[in-house]
């Protein structure tokens, strides 16, 4: 792979292709990834401790059934705190040192949870991991939207959530090595090496620059210029780019100092609908459900390994989402979007159809739900998984992005808190057929909602979203028109799907 590619300014005033380098933002956002990838881990950390938590003393008792679901769902908490506190910190202090922060309420409650001796001290670490969790799940995305050249960004941009599945898969992975060592304190190596994880990130943020944008906005051009050779390579043409971010800059500052008011206004106002759909979409279309089922589903259909399930999941989703890393920058974002919501919503068709023989003492395939799962998760972790968090870090005025930013992902956090709080009462008041059925309306809204409302970003820069959301149609060409021939090849099959399992169901 070459690192560098000859010089061409496109009429946005960015870089289309240029000598600039691949594999610099590469291993910057690599680097930045151990902020996901520590998120992931926290994901899943409760996974393998669900009876180890309830049988192993912890100080003055046992953690009750109640107190081990409790002790889970804490990280929406903190990861809500994290996400609400992330705005200023990233326009005060900057990206790279907004992940910096993150890592040190990650490392002390993962050393928390290692020395626990009491339940309450297990809460609190883990609702400060939850808040290193908000901090990262903002900042990262962000900066590496903003280090990231136009045409590699959707790329980059998904190693965010790729690095969030492999975190996953990796603790489940520690987990199922510590089962067959029979281990009896599991919660001690698996919190240590989170706490690693997240000293090392910490050490490494030293080694990463700045991102150029902020270090403009704060009127240090010197600093900016070399973060830009850092980030591009000597080749790269950084008058020119500091020239293009610098215009977008003199042109908000003239419409004066940034207030809240604003986020509801011109651009920031319509990034703020297309963020903030696309994280109620995300929550709201049954992944938490789907998950939860799966070991139940994959138990009908013949496999008796109770981690079997989850670990399959995880599989899944760092399989697909690597793909999504590869191929996002050619087929679009909205193309993947659109693709995945068609799916998703199949699934969740079959998967109430599956459900709803079930109840009518009917035996159906358990195949066909098992595929199903695979078919959601695998859509899911196309789309859904990572390009909310993509757009969220594209769409939004410079002036805003933080604050905007911030308030999007404390939005995705309530919004899984109160998925996570209200699913079985959900399943409780529609059955779980109902529930499935509507997670597929939900699934389909948000096709819809992605057809009239998303804008495809890719190979555009930052400056030139913010110029076509502010309502100069011209920066984007063609573009919004990509991909649509997969769109129809997935509405084909999504509904060949639907097709062939009523029917072999009915036979």
């Amino acid at each position: 792979m070459s690192e560098a590619r000859p010089l061409l300014i496109n009429a946005g005033g960015g870089m289309s292709t240029a000598s600039v380098s691949f594999v610099r933002p590469l291993v910057f956002s690599l680097i930045a990834a151990l902020g996901p990838l520590a998120f992931g881990y926290s994901l899943g950390f409760t996974s393998p401790l669900q009876t180890v938590l309830e049988k192993e003393p912890a100080g003055d008792g046992f953690l009750t059934k109640s107190q081990n679901t409790f002790f889970g769902s804490q990280i929406n908490i903190g990861a809500m705190i994290g996400a609400f506190l992330g705005g200023p910190i990233l326009e005060i202090l900057g990206r790279r040192r907004g992940i910096a922060l993150a890592c040190l309420p990650f490392a002390g409650g993962y050393l928390a949870i290692f020395w626990a001796k009491s339940v309450a001290v297990l809460y609190l670490g883990r609702i400060l991991t939850g808040v290193g969790v908000g901090l990262v799940s903002l900042g990262v995305p962000v900066y590496i939207a903003e280090i990231s050249p136009s045409e590699y960004r959707g790329g980059l941009g998904t190693i965010n959530q790729l690095a969030v599945t492999v975190g996953v898969l990796l603790v489940y992975a520690i987990g199922l090595a510590l089962d067959a060592s029979k281990s009896t304190s599991h919660w001690h190596p698996l919190a240590l090496i989170a706490a690693i994880i997240a000293g090392a990130l910490f050490v490494l943020t030293f080694f990463i620059p700045a991102t150029p944008r902020w270090l403009l906005s704060k009127g240090r051009r010197s600093e900016a210029e070399r973060a830009v050779r850092s980030i591009q390579g000597p080749l790269a043409d950084c008058e020119n780019e500091l020239r293009s971010i610098e215009q977008a800059i003199e042109e908000s500052q003239k419409i004066g100092k940034a207030s809240l008011s604003e986020l509801f206004q011109g651009a920031a106002a319509k990034a703020m609908v297309i963020a903030f759909g696309l994280m109620l979409v995300q929550q709201f279309s049954g992944i938490n459900v789907v998950i939860f089922f799966s070991g139940k589903i994959f138990s009908q259909a013949g496999f008796t390994n109770a981690n079997l399930p989850a670990l399959v999941v995880s599989i899944v989703q760092v399989i697909v989402t690597g793909i999504s890393c590869l191929i996002i920058d050619k087929a679009g974002r909205r193309a993947l979007l659109l693709m995945a919501t068609i799916g998703m919503t199949a699934s969740c068709i079959v998967l109430g159809y599956y459900f709803y023989l079930l109840d009518h003492n009917q035996d159906p395939e358990g195949v066909i739900a098992l595929v199903s799962v695979v078919l959601y998760i695998a859509c899911f972790s196309l789309g859904l998984g990572a390009i909310p968090w993509l757009i969220m870090s594209e769409v939004f005025p410079m002036r805003v992005r933080g604050v905007a930013a911030s308030l999007a992902t404390l939005f995705n956090w309530t919004c899984s808190f109160i998925v996570t709080e209200t699913f079985q009462s959900t399943i409780d008041a529609f059955t779980e057929a109902g529930t499935f059925w509507f997670y597929a309306a939900v699934c389909a809204g948000g096709a819809l909602f992605v057809m009239a409302y998303v804008p495809e970003t890719k190979g555009r820069t930052l400056e030139e979203i913010e110029r076509y959301l502010g309502g100069d149609r011209s920066v984007m060409g063609n573009s919004q028109s990509s991909g649509q021939d997969l769109v129809k090849v997935s509405a084909l099959l999504a509904m060949g799907f639907i097709g062939i399992v009523v029917l072999v169901n009915s036979t």
